[in-house]
């Protein structure tokens, strides 16, 4: 029994090894491209400006993008949570509504709370909601 157990765990090591070195060969040709673009954006700087240190810039992290809802589908569904509501909702409320209209999960609050944020504020721009309160006792309610 225990020799068959060591050759299913010895069959999961190896192909968990195999995707491991297969993903490390795929990041180390990334990064190979990388840093020889790098080397040309570089080049191309100090053509422009022969006083510039281009490995003095800082740099900046990734953005990385979590595809929950499609182009203007976010707005569109914070819209229609505020008219369903028919009262200011707070920003927690509104993800809570969005969770249960497009089916997400519990898990998916962390990643759309800010991108709610960050869209009531353009919709505050575009005169489409107004933001009452500060700080956790926002509410938000769609302008007349």
């Amino acid at each position: 029994m225990n020799e068959l157990g060591n050759k299913y765990a010895l069959a999961a090591m190896k192909d968990q090894r195999a995707r491991l070195a297969g993903e490390i060969a795929h990041l180390k040709k990334r990064l190979a491209w990388a840093e020889e673009h790098i080397r040309h954006v570089d080049a191309s700087l100090q053509l422009l400006d022969p006083q510039l240190f281009p490995n003095l810039i800082p740099a900046r992290r990734p953005q990385v993008r979590i595809k929950l809802f499609r182009q203007g589908e976010l707005g569109r569904m914070i819209i229609d949570a505020l008219r369903r509501a028919g009262k200011p909702l707070g920003t927690r409320e509104i993800v809570t509504a969005l969770l249960k209209a497009g089916g997400h999960g519990e898990s998916a609050r962390p990643a759309l709370a800010p991108r709610v944020r960050g869209n009531l504020a353009y919709q505050e721009g575009r005169k489409k909601v107004t933001k009452s309160g500060r700080g956790m006792s926002v509410t938000w309610n769609l302008c007349a």
